[in-house]
């Protein structure tokens, strides 16, 4: 699952780069750009809240005292 929480991140990275780039060679307008940067930022955010629940919860498993 951590994985996925990673793959989301460079995702959401390689969405709010590459709208940039496309804005600069005239490629798409303005609010298409604003939307897919929104869009490349949450999924960026979303996706370090879930790995730090996902660390959370990987927490709580572990046991407190380990019997030898």
């Amino acid at each position: 699952m951590i994985k996925v929480c990673y793959a989301l991140r460079i995702i959401g990275v390689i969405l709010a780069v590459g709208a940039m780039g496309s804005l600069e060679i005239d490629t798409i307008d303005f609010w298409t750009w604003f939307c897919q940067t929104m869009l490349g930022v949450t999924l960026w955010v979303l996706s370090g809240y879930w790995l730090d629940d996902i660390h959370e919860l990987e927490k709580e498993k572990e046991p407190t005292v380990k019997s030898i």
